[in-house]
């Protein structure tokens, strides 16, 4: 037996025989991958355009299930629908090579029922599948005390919303503008993506009027 690939459960295979050949295979396999770039407005010249992270992968092929060459339809549709529906991670392998570093998730699944029985139960189905990249990673919850007292660059400020008994905190750290600097950048830096830049010009509306221009020498409050 010859292994193409696997799909968690799902193992993708041709077999020769004495009686009759057996096979589940794909076909029409994509693989489509993306880059996001920031693009910075420049005075008098072309925008600078800056990297910031690689895309989530997609891929899509169309897998045959057919019971003439030993495979049972249902069943084969059975298990790529619970991996839809439970939304499960499985590493794809192809060729005895893992495709991309991280597992993909069913996003869709289009089934067409190609050959059925004369009671109805199908002989052959075609699954149209597409996966999706899947590069979470489990979050940290950090519960922040309400203590007094605030670190040397630390700014505390109290929403007016909140009640009496349980006032909304909110802390910032502080930078200072340099030459060679955008919302951008900065927001790279802290946050570790650029397009996080939008939580420090929302916090800083009072002396940012345009996001596109900063000036050496402004204070950013940088919202924790």
């Amino acid at each position: 037996m010859a292994t193409v690939g696997t799909l968690g459960g799902v193992t993708f295979y041709v077999r020769s025989g004495k009686k009759k050949n057996k096979m589940l295979s794909f076909h029409d396999l994509a693989r489509n991958s993306t880059a996001q770039f920031g693009e910075h407005e420049r005075n008098g010249r072309k925008s600078y355009l800056e990297f910031d992270h690689p895309g989530l992968d997609e891929i899509s092929f169309i897998v045959e299930a057919d019971a003439r060459y030993g495979v049972k339809p249902l069943k084969v549709q059975s298990k790529l629908h619970k991996y839809e529906k439970n939304g499960t991670p499985n590493i794809f392998v192809v060729g005895g090579r893992q495709i991309g570093s991280n597992p993909f998730v069913i996003t869709s699944i289009t089934d067409t029922y190609k050959i059925l029985h004369t009671d109805g139960r199908p002989i052959a189905i075609s699954f149209q599948v597409t996966l999706r990249e899947y590069a979470n990673k489990t979050a940290k919850v950090t519960t922040i005390p309400a203590a007094k007292q605030i670190g040397e660059n630390r700014v505390e400020t109290t929403s007016a919303a909140a009640s009496e008994d349980t006032a909304a905190t909110t802390y910032y750290d502080t930078y200072t503008v340099v030459k060679g600097d955008c919302l951008w950048s900065i927001a790279k830096k802290y946050y570790g993506s650029g397009t996080q830049y939008t939580k420090i010009y929302n916090a800083n509306r009072d002396i940012i009027k345009n996001p596109s221009l900063i000036y050496p020498g402004q204070v950013l409050k940088i919202p924790k």
